[in-house]
């Protein structure tokens, strides 16, 4: 794929070159994005997982009363169908966020201004994109949350649908993320909170997401903790640590030589990881 791009053949995106990722508002109309987004919390919320009783969603079609004020992002295949989805959930009338009501922070915690703050919730990946045991309900493989970095994540537009669905699995938190990061950004949202499990958040800290757990464990869909990311730090980091990750968050062109070096370095990291299969 970063071959491509030296050649100046952009038909895709540089790192997540499986997918297509979309933006929704829910409203009383349901249009067919917002249908299919319900359609597969549903399945994952109350057939797969049943942390919701499926008897209250007759329709099949999962939603909550967060909905019709929150930032919807989702993920397309190849093959047309939404794979994935999560959104931002602003603060209500009362200035709180649904985390608040079962995953406390810790005392010591100063909350920031509400009115610049989001909680990122209902992530959810469809079980294809995560076949084994140990792979999370966001489709974060047990491997990646060991090892992996955004500069290992595949980058080659030949990567067949299907056959290496949960290798490209990665892709998708890295464009929902990236979605839901330049939304905040444009419209004066600086932190984001997630109650999450752990293993999650350490692969977003590997991509670039730094959260910092600020409440302790406690059993909400599972075991999971309150975690708190400002994205002004994350960006500055970014900028330091990787250009080329940075200017992708951002949006930003990426030069051909940064492309260059970047495209070495993922052939030197898989040189790297056949040696040491070998």
């Amino acid at each position: 794929m970063l071959l491509n791009a030296l050649l100046g053949r952009h038909e895709r995106d540089l790192l997540t070159p499986n997918f297509e990722f979309l933006h929704a508002h829910f409203s009383q109309t349901r249009d067919a994005l917002c249908v299919e987004i319900m359609r597969l919390r549903y399945e994952i919320y109350c057939n797969e997982c049943h942390f919701l009783n499926a008897a209250d969603y007759p329709d099949g079609c999962e939603s909550d009363d967060y909905d019709a004020d929150a930032y919807h992002v989702a993920a397309r295949n190849e093959v047309g169908q939404i794979v994935a989805s999560a959104r931002l959930v602003f603060a209500d009338e009362s200035g709180n966020f649904p985390f608040e009501a079962h995953c406390p922070t810790f005392d010591a915690f100063n909350f920031p201004l509400r009115s610049t703050c989001a909680e990122v919730s209902r992530l959810v990946v469809d079980k294809g994109y995560r076949r084994r045991p140990g792979d999370t309900m966001q489709g974060v493989t047990r491997k990646f949350v060991e090892e992996g970095r955004p500069d290992h994540l595949p980058l080659e537009a030949n990567d067949p649908e299907g056959k290496h669905r949960r290798r490209i699995s990665p892709q998708i938190l890295m464009g929902m993320f990236r979605q839901m990061y330049q939304h905040s950004r444009d419209n004066g949202t600086h932190h984001w909170f997630a109650a999450m499990e752990k293993g999650l958040a350490r692969s977003l800290a590997r991509m670039g997401f730094q959260f910092k757990q600020v409440g302790a464990e406690t059993d909400y869909y599972g075991p999971v903790a309150v975690y708190h990311a400002d994205l002004r730090e994350l960006s500055r980091t970014l900028r330091q640590t990787d250009e080329f990750l940075s200017r992708w968050f951002e949006g930003q062109p990426i030069g051909l030589w940064l492309t260059l070096k970047t495209w070495l370095r993922f052939k030197l990291n898989q040189s790297k990881k056949n040696k040491k299969k070998n």
